[in-house]
């Protein structure tokens, strides 16, 4: 009898398994022919979801520190920030699995938010113009997204290069992120190195260093979501330590905003702070601080060269994670594209800096996810999260800032890739990841590796292989060097 029974159970599980492998769903997103199954999917779209719900608090982190134009200090509400960073992974993911029907999740980039506050806005246009700079670069990632220039972009920069930006602004973000966590103050504007600090916000030190390391080491273990689940056992420390021990002036600074008793828990401030953000950008859309500032417009030109680069290379790392042990590879469509540059548009609209594709999606891919309702699923998770408000505000710096220096670890991977042997590569590469971090200026340093690349290749003979597309990104930099030195 007890055997029958478990027949019975099993092909009870079995039956399910089919119907839901044959429902509208699966035949919609092509499960079949994918070789997947909608509990992949799901399993998928959660584990993207944890591998980059850390955006959720170091978006807002970084965000939040621009100055504004008028005032010249930072307004931006946190709270909006928060729900707009929410929203517009919500949205953009949704689109990017309805539409595009790739696993493939969208968020304000890593990187980008960096040069967006520390770049951009600090340099006198404030975040207003970084955002209006967002927006018109946003529509030039589309423009070039469906004309000829897309191709001529992809030949133009040598892979080293993009790589080696790539890898300064994992330098630049994990120096924000070591800010972040105490270990160095501001002295005339800028993050300082001093161990003095240590005294203040030993705590926060020690706790950020822990979750670090755990998320690093995690991370070499192959871990599904190191930075998840270490900024989870982080925040449950701090919170604890901040309940407890409130005699402790450094407790008190280290993890002041985790006390339960300061904090309002209604969901008040998320629209007021929304809107806030909104109007307070288009009141300075007339301002002609922003608009008489070379900032703006290197900054547009910079901003469209990042994305661009950024989404191929994302793409096409996912597309190869997609298609492998796949028969049939499934292709990429252009809309994947689009609808990455047009989540930029919405997203400078609302007051988020740029989105881009996330290569965090590989981590659904590895456990099965093939189509775009793990992205559907992914999406969910995002719009459930405006839900736990509450808990991401009390999240301490120290947290969002050990999960901004393991993204700035883990694009720092591919240094070895560069081709060091050759003089204007190797130049260009060390002018760029150094001039990032002693200029604090994302932007300053991308245009100092062009500049050298092509000074390189004249002075080894090579000029006719810098692309015209380099010649003028490179004269247009020096234009802004001397502007800015001279004129401004």
């Amino acid at each position: 009898m007890e055997k029958d029974n478990n027949v019975i159970g099993e092909a009870s599980k079995s039956k399910i398994k089919n119907d839901a492998d044959n429902s509208m769903i699966a035949k919609f997103f092509g499960f079949s022919r994918l070789n997947t199954s909608l509990k992949k999917e799901i399993i998928g779209g959660v584990s993207t979801f944890l591998a980059m719900v850390y955006i959720l608090s170091v978006e807002p982190s970084i965000l939040s520190s621009a100055v504004s134009v008028s005032e010249g200090k930072a307004n931006m509400s946190i709270s909006g920030l928060f729900l707009a960073t929410a929203f517009i992974s919500f949205l953009s993911t949704f689109i990017m699995g309805i539409s595009a029907n790739v696993p493939i999740a969208v968020a304000p980039s890593m990187g980008l938010n960096a040069m967006f506050t520390y770049s951009v806005a600090a340099n006198g246009i404030g975040y207003e113009g970084a955002l209006f700079a967002t927006l018109i670069s946003g529509v030039l990632f589309c423009i070039i997204t469906i004309t000829k220039v897309r191709t001529m972009l992809i030949k133009a920069l040598p892979k080293s290069l993009h790589l080696a930006i790539g890898i300064g602004i994992g330098f630049f973000i994990a120096y924000v992120g070591i800010t972040n966590m105490g270990w160095v103050k501001t002295l005339g504007g800028l993050p300082v190195a001093d161990l003095n600090n240590f005294k203040m916000f030993y705590p926060a030190i020690i706790l950020g260093t822990l979750v670090l390391f755990g998320a690093i080491l995690l991370h070499y273990k192959k871990f599904v979501a190191p930075i998840a689940l270490m900024m989870v056992i982080g925040f449950v420390i701090a919170v604890i330590l901040a309940n407890t021990i409130k005699n402790s002036e450094a407790i008190t600074n280290s993890f002041g905003n985790s006390v339960f008793d300061k904090k309002d828990w209604n969901y008040k401030d998320l629209w007021s702070g929304f809107t806030f953000n909104i109007k307070s950008t288009f009141d300075e859309i007339g301002n002609v601080k922003i608009w008489k500032n070379p900032t703006m417009y290197i900054s547009t030109f910079v901003f469209t060269i990042l994305t661009f680069f950024d989404a191929t290379g994302t793409l096409t790392l996912v597309s190869n994670e997609i298609n492998r042990n796949i028969k049939d590879p499934k292709e990429i469509p252009d809309s994947a594209m689009l609808i990455d540059g047009s989540s930029s548009i919405i997203g400078s609209l609302i007051g988020v800096s740029h989105t881009a594709a996330y290569s965090e999606s590989c981590v659904g891919i590895s456990q099965g996810a093939r189509t775009g309702f793990a992205s559907i699923i992914t999406s969910i998770g995002f719009l459930i999260s405006i839900l736990l408000f509450p808990i991401f505000k009390m999240m301490p710096d120290t947290i969002s800032g050990a999960a901004t220096v393991f993204i700035g670890i883990i694009m720092i991977g591919n240094i070895t890739e560069i081709e060091w042997k050759k003089p204007e590569i190797s130049l260009s590469a060390f002018f760029t990841i150094l001039f990032m971090i002693i200029t604090y200026n994302i932007a300053v340093g991308v245009g100092m590796g062009l500049i050298t690349y092509t000074l390189g290749c004249i002075g080894n003979k090579k000029a006719k292989e810098v692309h015209p597309v380099i010649w003028v990104l490179s004269i247009l930099f020096i234009g802004y060097f001397v502007a800015f030195a001279f004129i401004q």
